[in-house]
């Protein structure tokens, strides 16, 4: 129905590594290096300085360099199983030892090992960890981020007896789940693309889509292929007022994308010409 859209699901994570990176009460220079390398793509640099700071007399501040050290350990490509060892146990270590953000940040890792870094992956173990973290620190930035991830194993890799609609349902439980507008949104996204990937009936997904666009946080790319989805939608269940409202809306904010021209064509069928000036 639409082009595809390239949406990402890292964006929250960059957010929290941006956080670490800034100053706070007992973090030495040394390791706000190490997470400016993170963002920065530079995960080998990372790694150097999160292993200097384990040699720290504070305990806290090898806390930290542990957490950091699994973070760029699961960063730095290619990615061997070797370092996935590696990270997993860092981070069970961190996550079995305390309750600070480094340990529910090491349980949100050992969900994404558990679903996205080992050879095979362990839908049932990623959702017992992301369902341990928002069972008992449901404000958590790191329960807010496992939201999405949880949704998707839901839709996708739990239950294999559920039927489509029976995922959908499921995963819809979650939006209760959310304390942010960021995390709710993506837990909207992802139903959207499962009602398309599922291909039941598409104006399914409009509520989906509507929620989405009205939490907003997206970057550009991801706003203007919700926009164009929900003018697409709008057209096609014959919501001719919607559909202009938000092809206008994709124009508008994105001038020269490639999809203008079909756009231009679909808002001309829902949308009559202005009429023209009456003569005197």
């Amino acid at each position: 129905m639409t082009r595809a859209r390239q949406f990402s699901w890292g964006h929250g994570l960059l957010a929290v590594l941006l956080a670490l990176a800034g100053p706070a009460a007992g973090r030495g220079a040394d390791l706000t290096a190490g997470w400016e390398a993170l963002t920065n793509y530079q995960a080998g640099e990372a790694l150097r300085i999160f292993a200097a700071g384990e040699a720290s007399t504070n305990p806290a501040t090898v806390r930290e360099a542990r957490f950091g050290r699994g973070v760029a350990l699961l960063t730095r490509q290619p990615v061997t199983a070797g370092q996935i060892d590696e990270a997993r146990g860092l981070f069970r270590a961190l996550a079995e030892s305390g309750a600070d953000d480094f340990a529910l940040g090491a349980r949100f890792y050992l969900g994404r090992i558990a679903q996205h870094h080992q050879e095979t992956p362990d839908p049932d173990e990623a959702a017992r960890q992301f369902r341990l973290l928002l069972n008992e620190h449901p404000d958590s930035v790191w329960s807010q981020s496992a939201l999405s991830r949880l949704a998707l194993l839901q839709l996708y890799a739990l239950d294999p007896g559920f039927t489509p609609d029976q995922r959908i349902a499921a995963a819809k439980k979650l939006l209760a789940l959310a304390r942010v507008p960021a995390a709710e949104g993506e837990v909207h996204i992802a139903i959207a693309e499962a009602i398309f990937y599922y291909r039941l009936p598409g104006e399914r997904a409009l509520p989906h889509l509507l929620a989405a666009e009205r939490l907003g946080g997206y970057d550009r790319v991801g706003r203007a292929d919700i926009l164009l989805q929900i003018a697409e939608l709008s057209r096609l269940a014959g919501l001719r007022a919607q559909a202009a409202k938000f092809y206008h809306l994709f124009l508008k904010e994105n001038p020269r994308d490639s999809a203008n021209y079909n756009a231009r064509m679909h808002l001309a069928e829902v949308e009559p010409p202005a009429a023209a000036p009456a003569k005197r």
